[in-house]
């Protein structure tokens, strides 16, 4: 059975003073620890949390002529392109006394990072081709009202961490300084579990580079248990 923010609201109210807290708090303190976990590389290790990775396509696809597109805003890392169905690889390197065409055009073949933007080359000759992403994100919003059935895997599976990381900040919010450490320790021990749960997941599951997009038949997409398409 799924586990509900309501409940975990409900937990967190009764390890304070009792009185009630509102839920767009609760929400916003819930947000700000599974974007603090979701962005942990000591808990993610190398290869990222396997359940926040997630999928994207590129509005209206391809453009010609237009080489650099937007990555996603809940972009933290491994982000893969496939063009028309191909993984892109990352830009071949310099070689000394040899300078690369940058103005080609065609079916791009190679992708670079450049802040908030990839850029694919050579550059694009046609326009409307398929540009999907996969890349390791932060987890959703929980939203600020309204939220008492929100769940996802992160909270089905790891309530405790979101109940005292939550109860942390709960009980420096009410001056309770010596009760918020009690729950700041219990919270670092779910992060604990957190990264060890994950560090077993990736050597049980060695982590699969997919070369072609139709490679993510449903089975193999079960590595990634959290798979949202935006």
């Amino acid at each position: 059975m799924a586990v509900l923010f309501s409940e975990t609201k409900s937990r967190v109210n009764e390890l304070g003073d009792g009185r009630t807290f509102a839920e767009e708090k609760q929400a916003s303190w819930a947000n700000s620890i599974r974007k603090d976990v979701a962005m942990n590389y000591e808990i993610g290790g190398i290869y990222g949390i396997h359940f926040l990775f997630k999928e994207a396509t590129v509005k209206n696809g391809s453009k010609i002529g237009e080489p650099r597109y937007a990555i996603p805003g809940d972009y933290i890392d491994h982000l893969n392109v496939f063009y028309a169905g191909k993984l892109l690889t990352d830009s071949p390197p310099k070689t000394i006394n040899i300078v690369q065409d940058l103005t080609q055009t065609g079916t791009p073949e190679w992708v670079r990072i450049l802040g908030v933007e990839f850029d694919i080359r050579p550059i694009p000759d046609k326009t409307g081709d398929e540009i999907k992403l996969l890349f390791n994100g932060l987890p959703a919003v929980v939203p600020s009202s309204g939220n008492n059935n929100f769940t996802d895997y992160f909270l089905n599976h790891f309530p405790d961490l979101h109940i005292f990381g939550i109860a942390k900040w709960m009980a420096l919010s009410i001056g309770a300084k010596v009760l918020s450490q009690t729950y700041a320790n219990e919270y670092i021990r779910e992060q604990k579990k957190l990264q060890l749960h994950n560090r077993r997941h990736w050597i049980k599951n060695a982590r699969i580079r997919y070369q072609n997009w139709d490679e993510y038949s449903e089975a193999k997409r079960t590595i990634f248990p959290q798979f949202q398409v935006t």
